[in-house]
């Protein structure tokens, strides 16, 4: 078990740390998101079980193959939205995981499924200090003593809790758009005349 010395001060998106890894998408690739959500003030709230991540758009054959191969033919690939300044917001549906889902958004980390962790843990696998982070979340009951002496707080108190990663904070896992944007998405997506030429959902 490594020893981890310091605790984030700052928030990580807890769609980042605990949903994206899920995909199936490597660590280490060269195409990386610039944000992820679990929301999107208009169009989906955590009931809908989605995870938006967002790219900047490229024209280059290494995010054509990637977006091809990783984005579109993900099994859990379920829109693509066109943004402002040449981005692009990929939806993933995860309700067929719905009850790890819930448990993300409430926070119940240590409490997720075996085979769930374990593709979460496997993400991080070749990034050690990262990797004992993530199984600190994931397998709290391990590290208690060691943040113990982090927080310079009772075993105790930590037992009590249950967890040592916050919850998520939905200001920050939620993706915001300005009216103006927003509305046309919405005209978009309800018109049945406007050819977009997005890719179509693929069959599974």
């Amino acid at each position: 078990m490594i020893q981890i010395k310091s605790l984030y001060k700052d928030y990580v998106q807890k769609s980042r740390l605990f949903l994206y890894p899920t995909l199936g998408i490597p660590r280490g690739v060269s195409v990386t998101p610039i944000q992820t959500y679990m929301e999107w003030e208009g169009l989906y709230t955590v009931k809908d079980c989605k995870l938006i991540a967002v790219y900047h758009l490229r024209n280059d054959p290494t995010f054509k193959h990637f977006e091809s191969k990783k984005l579109l033919d993900n099994f859990r690939f379920d829109d693509f939205i066109q943004l402002e300044d040449n981005k692009g917001a990929y939806v993933f549906d995860f309700t067929d995981t719905k009850s790890n889902y819930d448990k993300i958004v409430k926070g119940e980390y240590s409490k997720l499924e075996p085979r769930y962790k374990y593709s979460v843990l496997d993400f991080f696998k070749n990034h050690r200090a990262h990797h004992a982070y993530i199984e600190s979340y994931l397998y709290p009951e391990k590290y208690f003593t060691m943040y113990s002496d982090l927080l310079n707080v009772d075993t105790k108190l930590l037992h009590e809790v249950g967890e040592l990663c916050s919850k998520p904070n939905f200001t920050d896992e939620s993706n915001e758009m300005t009216t103006e944007v927003l509305s046309a998405e919405i005209k978009i997506m309800n018109s049945d005349t406007i050819n977009l030429n997005l890719p179509d959902k693929p069959t599974k």
